[in-house]
């Protein structure tokens, strides 16, 4: 009955677990805006540094060879210290790195730049999810996911459109002077007012996990050795890394994109890409709640949807088609490139527990930062080698479908190392 009176309390539109969702939606926002604040404005970096697309994409690689390295040790943090601790890191060294690469006049300092940012970035994913799953019930975890990670749109597609005003009006420096300044607000705010779990707000925690935590407890193997024996968690980590593939190669290129295949101005292109990701801001909690109240927590069925579909629009892309059959498109392609994410997040705590889901999206996070790694030179190498963005998605095309392939091994019946059945 306390436990029932417990989630009819968080429940409420202005109670404390939404307010923790709200706080942390918006720092993470603001996390993005300064990670896609990038790709606006290659063209305008380009022009200055005389590099080719493939140098482009490599500056943005050093960004994930730092958010690689730093994605487990991100997410074992958030376990022991706890995520409000991580998160406000995360954002003052991501706000340091921003401002290095914006007073940057050649490579080795703007690779610098973008190392640091990587650094930040790496401790944001996995604290913040920790978070939100700290403050929900196992019951609502997928539709509290879905909520948050419409932040990801959001921020996304500010970051985009933000970059891309500020590149043609005031120069692509104020691009990263101006959203670190925001942060730098914003993170202010959220420790002032956020704590890591109910209990630290006088509330009682949630003990719909006890015999899973348990069993955790009681294994003589270490958090991180379960984390990492655990066959499921293996099988979705190598589905994240193809959609992830994809996911970035996308966010990245699609402004240049819009740019060079429809003769369009920074700012314009940059205000396309961002508004093809808004669709997302209404699959995101959908997708959540479809997942916990339909299909009874299982991810799986919608993923394979989402996989699909998205393997679709991107082969469509690939051919030469007019701006409004193109824009139509873009929108299914922004839908997709969320619906599969809030799927994929929800995983770690379906699968280990509150207990152990920093440790365990860290270790998702690791493969998704491995592709951001390979993807953003690869596609621009791509583009170099066939003069068109074609290749390139139909690239995307393939790599989403190899992820929906990987999805179907998923069995949701398992979890914690895969031998007990749910």
């Amino acid at each position: 009955m306390a436990e029932r009176k417990a989630i009819l309390k968080f429940r409420s539109l202005m109670s404390p677990a939404n307010r923790v969702l709200f706080l942390t939606w918006l720092l993470f926002g603001m996390y993005y805006l300064n990670r896609f604040n990038y790709s606006p404005v290659i063209p305008l970096l380009r022009a200055e540094l005389e590099i080719s697309n493939a140098w482009a994409g490599g500056l943005m690689a050093f960004f994930f060879i730092a958010y690689t390295i730093f994605q487990l040790p991100a997410g074992q943090l958030s376990d022991h210290f706890g995520p409000r601790k991580i998160l406000t890191a995360g954002a003052f060294i991501s706000i340091t790195g921003n401002i290095i690469f914006s007073q940057g006049t050649g490579f080795a300092m703007l690779a610098a730049g973008q190392l640091i940012n990587g650094m930040g970035q790496a401790l944001g994913w996995s604290s913040a999810i920790k978070m939100v799953v700290n403050w929900f019930p196992k019951a609502r975890r997928g539709t509290a996911i879905g909520f948050f990670i419409t932040c990801v749109t959001a921020g996304s597609s500010a970051g985009i459109r933000l970059s891309g005003f500020l590149g043609d009006h005031l120069g692509w420096r104020s691009s990263f002077i101006i959203p670190p300044l925001m942060m730098a607000a914003t993170v202010l705010i959220f420790w002032i007012f956020v704590r890591d779990t109910p209990s630290e707000r006088g509330l009682p925690n949630f003990e719909d996990e006890t015999d899973l935590e348990k069993q955790i407890d009681s294994d003589p193997k270490s958090g991180l050795y379960a984390v990492l024996t655990n066959r499921v968690l293996w099988i979705v980590a190598l589905v994240y890394f193809f959609f992830v593939y994809v996911q970035f190669g996308c966010l990245v290129w699609l402004p240049s994109f819009l740019k060079e295949s429809y003769a369009m101005s920074v700012d314009r292109a940059s205000t396309i890409a961002s508004l093809v990701l808004l669709p997302g801001m209404f699959a995101s909690p959908l997708t959540g709640f479809l997942s916990d109240y339909y299909f009874g927590g299982r991810r799986k069925p919608l993923l394979l949807i989402g996989l699909i579909v998205l393997s679709g629009a991107a082969l469509v892309l690939s051919f030469r088609i007019n701006i409004a059959f193109a824009a139509v498109l873009l929108a299914v392609l922004g839908l997709m490139l969320l619906m599969p994410d809030i799927l994929l997040a929800a995983f770690p705590s379906d699968i280990m527990s509150r207990k152990l889901t920093g440790t365990a999206m860290g270790f998702l996070a690791t493969f998704t930062s491995i592709a951001g790694i390979i993807t953003t030179p690869l596609s621009g190498k791509i583009v170099d080698l066939f003069n068109s963005y074609r290749a390139l998605f139909l690239s995307f095309a393939i790599m989403a479908l190899i992820s929906a392939v990987l999805a179907l091994f998923i069995n949701e019946k398992k979890f914690h190392k895969g031998e007990k059945e749910a």
